[in-house]
Parts: C-alpha cells; sequence; structure tokens
C-alpha cells in the first residue's frame, strides 16, 4: 500500500523523504502515516528494485537532501498496482483512497474500472454491515446492553459507507459523462 503511494507521488516530481511523509499524513490523516524508520528503509528497497533513485541535491538548508525520483520501471509498477484488484482486508479502504489520490495519472477507462472496484466494494461493506447487524440483534452471548452499543456503531458505519457509496456513484457518473465527450 505505501508502495502505491510513493510511487503515485513520485510520477509528478521527485520529493524528499520528507515531503512524501507530509503528503501522506494528509492524504489518510496524522493517525496512519509512516514513520519515517519505516520510510527510509522502503524508499531504499524500492531503490534497490530499481524503481526509484535516490540522490543527493542540494536543500533550502546547508545540508544536502535525499531526493526520490521514479524510473521508467517504477512507473510501469505503479500503474501495475494501481490497476491491480484491491484485496478485502483491513487496508482496503486507505488503498482506494490512495488510487483515488492518482486518479488523474490514468486513463478514461482505467478511471472507470477503479472507480467500479471501488463501488463494488462499498456495497459489498453495506452487505456486509446488514449481515452484522442482523447477527448482533440476536447474539446470546452478549449482554443487551452491549448489543445496543454495537448497533449504534453499527449504524454509524452504514451510514458512513452508504455515503461512500453514493459519493462513487456520483463521481462513476460524471467519470461516463466525461468518456463519451
Amino acid at each position: 500500500m505505501y508502495e502505491l503511494f510513493i510511487l503515485g507521488q513520485l510520477m509528478d516530481h521527485p520529493m524528499t523523504g520528507y515531503q512524501l511523509r507530509k503528503a501522506l499524513t494528509t492524504v489518510v490523516g496524522q493517525e496512519l502515516t509512516i514513520s519515517f524508520g519505516a520510510l527510509y528503509p522502503l524508499l531504499d528497497k524500492l531503490a534497490a528494485a530499481s524503481l526509484l533513485t535516490l540522490a543527493f541535491e542540494p536543500g533550502e538548508t546547508k545540508r544536502p537532501q535525499k531526493v526520490a525520483t521514479i524510473t521508467p520501471a517504477g512507473r510501469q509498477r505503479f500503474m501495475t498496482i494501481g490497476l491491480a484488484p484491491v484485496a478485502l482486508n483491513k487496508q482496503t479502504q486507505l488503498t482506494f483512497q490512495m488510487k483515488l489520490n492518482f486518479l488523474h495519472l490514468f486513463t478514461a477507462d482505467q478511471q472507470a474500472t477503479i472507480l467500479q472496484d471501488y463501488h463494488q466494494f462499498a456495497l459489498g461493506q453495506l452487505t456486509r454491515l446488514a449481515v452484522q447487524r442482523e447477527q448482533l440483534a440476536v447474539n446470546p452471548h452478549m449482554l443487551a446492553e452491549d448489543i445496543h452499543d454495537a448497533l449504534l456503531v453499527n449504524q454509524l458505519q452504514q451510514v458512513r459507507a452508504q455515503a461512500q457509496a453514493d459519493w462513487v456513484a456520483a463521481l462513476r457518473q460524471t467519470v461516463q459523462k466525461e468518456r463519451k465527450q
């Protein structure tokens, strides 16, 4: 997931690790960002795989800054993982957010595919939450108070998922109209 983000950010222009981390925080929020202790080894790993280059360049301060630049192989890798189906796991939502952040890098047909996949995920989320709600309502192993609270959380999750599904559906329509023009 972080590989997708780093390569996507570098598609537009080279960046330092600090700039990459700051951009990630903007997209995913402070609580889900990557530490510098994990980011720099990942940059080194991507450089070792020839997906990007790392070079020291003069910075705004007196110290040179290590700048990451995407390679042609990195561009190809970005497109491959950007267009790959997203596995259903705890990072699915975040992966789709990252894909949306780079939607401008894809063709209209590719955008339509990504949005269709995201819409299917959102609808599946609604279905999973409805099943969960039914199971909670009749769970003999939970106290009534716990069931009540869990149903409130489920309701919040359903509202979020519905808003997400509606938003993606509207964006899909916009992209489809643009494709026809």
